[in-house]
């Protein structure tokens, strides 16, 4: 046996492959011929490592082993493997791997935390039969797939960019990317499939082929999760195993990529429409927004740069729009505005390059060999570009190497999927079927190579739409797509976002404000920018609509102002995200059971235990699915309430409004206190708490004892200073120590972590009753770093000025401190190098929870329809768990504040649909007019249309 490598061949030629790749990741393998095929794989980048043997968890051998265990396990024994009476048992890595000896399926526990079995294949890998197509169904080509059992309570997560709820279990998905317009809040496929899951149990299943596929995820059968590809003979999937989403992720992010760090300026606003169309409607809108006192780091130019829809492929510049686009684009970055470029796979019949592609066979063709014409594709007849063929790879990377030369700053790679991509084309790699899903990752590696070849000190931004497990690592900044402007679109958002990141893709987010279909809503706007602001790309876009800010009234605009300068204060903080998620594979929005334990601390040390006393040999596998001694309905209502609310790093919560005239929503709260940003209330943690939600801000929390790095708002990274941090702290009695480390370099050098040019800032808290101590220390350097920092330390929730303040235990001046009875803050302000320790003492906090927090019992959604005619429309609402039905009525008042009508409500908890039919309580239509509907001091606004 090579080492990290068993085969076991059956009886019938085929071959089981289990091989050890690196700590807590296996890969397990079958070939039906018993012939081992390398894989081919768009998805991985981490070799094999060398086997860790580590003693808690891996028994080696310390000399020769002894007659009677050579008996009883065989003679592999050594390596790992005990041959029993009805399995083989291969423990290494920290991982028990079994193999029944009569079906060749195989279970694997991690031996680490937890004896029991984490993962089951309910059988050996099977070949699916081709089945012909019926009157309700197309055609299900045969292939290969393998089943495992799910157990009792088991969520399941990931799988890439879909409107579903976060937990995907009980749904059949399709892993074949996709284009779908205008969707909303329900659609299953938004451009990017991913095919890996991720349990609530401490593993996660990573299906290593680009073909077609599905997963059914207790869909057909509810204990069992199905993977199958089209006309795949043999079939590999990885297993990687972790103490919680953090670790896993890690390890999945070595296997296939992490994301370069992004340069700063992706981190602001980055503004968008289709389309800009000239050079002067360009700098109106980056001197409107300067104006309007909004901050700018991007504008995205759509297909208009180039000419509109049916120059799709010229890829150089329309010149009556665009007469000197080497000059705007150096004005705009002059003031501290980048310009982003869109391109598309699609060279249109009617492009200048039509011609070139087809006769330089840069183009799919036919089965005999000709270029093919997409005649489908929404703008007219095209060729799709054939990425796969380097030729074509050069071709087009000889373009963008150009207009990177004139000026341009990033690249916007659209209907990457390909949206209209017919089966019965043929590229380089194969029918589009089988290399469909790989097309978006080898179009965004152009660039990631390319730039690390030519330009290799240059960060990388690509917003695509589309790719493939591993997208990350071709610094692509995705986004879900062409969503609808309404209420359900933006609701789709956490989802969506959640889903990817729990996919190794840290950057997913939305076209802010919503793409397409629906009207003008200012509160909608206001509540997804607010939302947007939050999330690691912030982009205003849209078309029918103004996507830009400056366009709505007050209160709308200011609130959006507040906003998007937050996250410009918030830069230091957000950029150390995007340092944990190069470094570590986090994503910056996590779901609210990131942190969970896959398994409690008393099961780990029992395991530890057993392991301690057992003779080191044999099976670590228990019986399967014993129940956990976790507490399952804590972590499931965290996973329920990752469907509207989510982390954004390891400090801070945010409750994004999601329904109209909403202005205060419940929040589900992790253990420990949590603090309202805007008003320093505090929260006791472990329970759902009302928030308000004032139309100025969305509910934003921080977690008891963090700290938060900020700085002065500025309208352009390009001005960003790091001479100057505000370091917001806020101790907390029941926080004993805490600590943060925040991450710093010049924001544009690609090599800035390869050459260790960055800085690190540790701060490290520490609160008792009678004083709070807080160490700073700084590591590193990098070119243009200041000397020296002017730090304030802002201290929340503070109720009197402390006795005294001393750093590097002197006497700080009076007036090194000042304390705001109004915000309850203390600042301590000094000049910093390598590190400063600061003692406060006589610190008294105002950390006791709020007791007005009761949760809602009821909230008011979105009807289908706010504006309707005679046939009326539905109302919706959700009954919360736990609550008792103070009021059972909805009352309708008329624009005069009479009641016309009164209907009943379920007292049930869940959601419920209403109908009104526009009529009375005598059942007489109604005026046109205005109408509020209310119930609970909620209510939603409804125009009735003649």
């Amino acid at each position: 046996m090579p080492l990290g490598i068993l085969d076991i061949r059956a009886t019938d030629g085929s071959l089981r492959r289990i091989q050890t790749w690196a700590p807590g990741v296996v890969k397990i393998s079958y070939f039906p011929t018993g012939q081992a095929v390398a894989d081919s794989s768009v998805s991985m980048v981490q070799p094999p490592q060398p086997v860790q043997y580590e003693t808690y968890c891996n028994h080696g051998c310390d000399g020769p082993p002894s007659a009677a265990t050579l008996k009883r396990y065989g003679p592999d024994v050594c390596a790992g493997i005990s041959v029993l009476p009805s399995k083989l048992v291969f423990n290494i890595n920290c991982q028990s791997i079994s193999i029944d000896k009569q079906t060749l399926a195989i279970t694997l526990a991690d031996s680490r935390s937890t004896a029991a079995e984490l993962l089951g294949e309910a059988a050996s890998p099977f070949r699916r039969q081709a089945a012909p197509p019926t009157p309700a169904s197309r055609p299900e080509p045969g292939g290969t797939a393998v089943r495992f059992r799910l157990a009792p309570g088991e969520r399941l997560y990931g799988t890439g960019s879909r409107a579903l709820p976060v937990d995907r279990r009980g749904y059949r998905l399709e892993l074949y990317n996709q284009a779908h317009y205008a969707s909303q809040n329900g659609e299953p496929n938004l451009n990017i499939t991913l095919p890996t899951v991720l349990s609530s149990r401490g593993y996660m299943l990573f299906f290593d082929h680009h073909a077609a596929g599905y997963l059914d995820l207790g869909k057909t059968d509810k204990n069992v999760l199905e993977y199958g590809g089209e006309n795949l003979t043999s079939l590999s999937y990885f297993v990687i195993t972790g103490r919680d989403q953090a670790e896993i992720l890690n390890r999945y992010t070595a296997l296939t990529g992490r994301q370069p760090l992004p340069p700063r300026w992706a981190l602001g606003l980055i503004q968008s429409r289709f389309g800009y169309k000239t050079e002067a409607e360009m700098q109106q809108v980056a001197t409107r927004m300067r104006r309007e006192n909004f901050p700018l780091d991007a504008l995205v130019l759509d297909l208009y740069w180039f000419g509109g829809t049916t120059r799709q492929g010229n890829l150089s510049w329309y010149k009556p729009g665009f007469p000197d686009p080497v000059g705007m684009m150096s004005s705009l970055k002059k003031q501290g505005v980048k310009t982003i470029l869109i391109s598309e796979p699609y060279v249109m019949r009617t492009s200048r390059n039509d011609s070139t592609v087809r006769t330089r066979g840069l183009v799919g063709t036919t089965a005999a060999g000709k270029p093919f014409t997409v005649a489908s594709f929404w703008a007219g007849p095209a060729s799709i570009l054939d990425v796969f063929k380097p030729a074509t790879r050069a071709w087009l990377w000889g373009y963008y190497r150009t207009l990177r030369n004139q000026g341009a700053a990033g690249w916007w790679s659209d209907l990457g999927e390909p949206e209209n991509h017919p089966e019965a084309m043929q590229h380089a790699a194969g029918p589009t079927r089988a290399v469909h899903n790989a097309y978006g990752q080898v179009w965004a590696g152009i660039l990631q190579d390319n730039y690390t070849k030519e330009f290799p000190d240059e960060r990388v931004f690509n917003l695509a739409r589309s790719g493939w497990a591993g997208l990350q690592r071709n610094s692509v900044f995705p986004w879900s797509g062409d969503i609808q402007r309404s209420w359900s679109g933006y609701q789709a958002q956490v989802p969506v976002m959640l889903g990817m990141g729990q996919g190794g893709v840290g950057y997913m987010h939305s076209d802010a404000g919503g793409f397409c279909v629906g009207g003008i809503d200012s509160e909608l706007y206001t509540r997804w920018l607010q939302m947007a602001s939050l999330c690691p790309i912030l982009r205003p876009h849209g078309e029918g609509v103004p996507p830009e800010p400056y366009y709505y009234p007050d209160p709308y605009k200011s609130a959006v102002r507040n906003a998007v300068q937050l996250r410009y204060q918030l830069l230091p903080y957000l950029y150390t995200l995007a340092w944990q998620n190069t470094t570590t594979g986090a994503p910056l929005v996590r779901s609210m059971d990131y942190e969970a334990s896959s398994v409690s601390s008393a099961a780990a040390e029992a395991v530890a235990e057993a392991a301690a006393k057992k003779d080191g040999w044999g099976d670590s596998t228990a019986s399967s699915f014993p129940k956990s001694t976790r507490d399952d309905a804590v972590l499931a209502t965290l996973s329920e309430a990752s469907n509207t609310q989510y982390l954004l790093g390891p400090n801070l919560l945010v409750a994004p409004v999601l329904h109209p005239s909403q202005r205060r929503r419940n929040v589900v709260l992790p253990g420990g206190n949590w603090i309202d940003f805007y008003t320093n209330q505090t929260y006791a943690g472990s329970r759902t708490v009302g928030v308000p939600a004032p139309l100025a801000h969305t509910p934003l929390l921080v977690r008891a004892g963090a700290f938060l790095p900020m700085t002065t708002y500025r309208p352009s990274t390009a001005q960003y200073r790091p001479d100057t941090l505000l370091l917001r702290y806020y101790p907390d009695s029941k926080v004993s120590e805490s600590e943060f480390t925040l991450y710093d370099d010049d924001g544009h050098t690609a090599q800035a972590l390869a050459r260790r040019h960055y800085e690190t800032l540790t701060a490290r808290g520490f609160c008792t009753p009678t004083q709070t101590n807080v160490i700073l220390s700084s590591n590193g350097k990098y070119p243009g770093q200041p000397v020296f920092r002017l730090l304030r330390l802002l201290v929340q929730r503070v109720a009197a000025p402390p006795t005294a303040v001393y750093l590097d235990n002197q006497l700080a001046p009076a007036e090194g401190y000042t304390y705001d009875p109004v915000k309850h803050e203390l600042e301590v302000h000094f000049l910093m190098n390598a590190g400063v320790a600061v003692s406060i003492r006589g610190l008294q906090l105002l950390d006791a929870p709020t007791g007005s927090s009761a949760p809602e019992t009821l909230t008011l959604e979105a009807p289908d329809s706010r504006s309707f005619g005679p046939y009326g429309t539905t109302l919706h609402y959700t009954r919360h768990p736990g609550s008792t039905a103070a009021n059972a009525q909805l009352r309708i008042r008329n624009a005069q504040g009479k009641v016309v009508r009164v209907l009943p409500l379920e007292t049930s908890p869940g959601s419920h649909a209403l109908p009104w039919d526009a009529r009375d309580d005598a059942r007489q239509p109604v005026p046109p007019g205005v109408y509020v509907a209310e119930t609970d001091g909620q209510h939603q606004r409804l125009i009735v249309t003649r």
